[in-house]
Parts: structure tokens; C-alpha cells; sequence
């Protein structure tokens, strides 16, 4: 059995309230179909070709960004938490660790 150390990570409340499942690192459209209902997605930043993921993730993740970004703007749409501008979320978070994404606090836990 391996323990990870707990890890929590603060960026931007973009859209606000919690969701957990696991992570999906997506780099860019070639990694959509990867992405999976109740997944959390973790990348960059999003643009509008990405709107479609925002009815399947459970919260969103980005690297940059703030409440008026589109990863933000679309999240708060779907009834979606987010949380934004958090440096290293695409190296720190592995793909399919469990996450919980508090979109009210800025925080994420893994």
C-alpha cells in the first residue's frame, strides 16, 4: 500500500461549491476524449472549443485565469465549481487521483 501525503493547493473561487472525482489532466483537444462524467478537468486554461467538457466534469481546474475567464464564466453556468489560477495544478495533481474541488474557498485537495 502507497501513501501519498495529503496535498492542498489554493487558487482563485471561481465558481462556487464542491465536487469530487477524479483528475483529468488535458493538455489540449486531443485529450477530450479522455475525459469522463464525474471526472474533475485540470488544465491550463479553457477556451470555447472546450465548453462541451463543462456538461460532463464534475469542477474544473485551470493554471491561470480569474472570475471572468471562460473556465470561470462557463463553469458558474453549468452549476459547476471551479477553482482558477492555481500555479502547478497540471504537475502536482495526477491524472486520476481523486480530488475535491471546493469552488466557494478556492481550494483543492488530493
Amino acid at each position: 500500500m502507497t501513501d501519498h501525503p495529503a496535498t492542498e493547493l489554493a487558487g482563485t473561487p471561481g465558481s462556487p461549491g464542491l465536487a469530487s472525482g477524479p483528475a483529468r489532466v488535458v493538455h489540449g483537444p486531443d485529450d477530450f476524449t479522455r475525459v469522463r462524467p464525474g471526472d474533475v478537468l485540470v488544465c491550463r486554461f479553457t477556451e470555447p472549443a472546450w465548453t462541451a467538457l463543462f456538461g460532463v466534469v464534475a469542477g474544473v481546474v485551470t493554471e491561470t485565469g480569474g472570475v471572468l475567464s471562460h473556465a470561470a464564466i462557463v463553469a458558474r453556468e453549468h452549476g459547476i465549481p471551479a477553482v482558477l489560477a492555481v500555479p502547478g495544478a497540471m504537475t502536482t495533481l495526477r491524472d486520476g487521483q481523486t480530488i475535491t474541488v471546493d469552488g466557494g474557498a478556492g481550494r483543492v485537495a488530493a
